[in-house]
């Protein structure tokens, strides 16, 4: 059976997300880059997003937000502070802080990886989470030695 696929920029959809989680909707998108590589791949993975209490997220949630420049970024909270949070994504060690809590359009629920989801309140998935933010200072050179394998095995 074929599938109707509609392919759109962030920036058109975002009023739709922005609207559909206010009404108490979860919304399905799959990702895309590399940031949050290994947790989530681009083109491969999908997200569940859902409403999000903007001033009470918590280390490690994963909120979409946009940027000063408008772009929208959906990377980890790594500190939570009193008006801001500092996030990074899974792949980077670079830290951007002082992210406004009203940037904030959204929070990963859950993720889908080829057929099985996961939610993010699961025990083994805050496992994971607190070992890769141990991992930060080398996370990216880990993230190079997979990138480098997957490569090999898809040949």
């Amino acid at each position: 059976m074929a599938e109707n696929v509609i392919s759109s920029r962030m920036k058109d959809l975002s009023p739709i997300i922005e609207e559909c989680v206010e009404n108490g909707m979860d919304v399905n998108f799959t990702v895309k880059g590399y940031s949050m590589y290994p947790l989530l791949v681009d083109l491969r993975d999908s997200v569940v997003l859902t409403k999000a209490d903007k001033h009470n997220l918590k280390k490690f949630d994963i909120p979409l937000y946009i940027r000063p420049d408008g772009s929208y970024v959906l990377h980890r909270i790594i500190k939570v502070n009193k008006n801001s949070y500092d996030i990074t994504g899974d792949a980077q060690k670079v830290i951007e802080e002082g992210v406004a809590c009203e940037s904030v359009i959204a929070v990963v629920k859950a993720f889908d990886r080829n057929g099985h989801k996961f939610d993010t309140n699961n025990r083994l998935y805050r496992l994971y989470v607190s070992v890769w933010y141990l991992l930060m200072p080398i996370r990216p050179y880990i993230c190079r030695f997979f990138i480098k394998i997957r490569k090999l095995m898809n040949r």
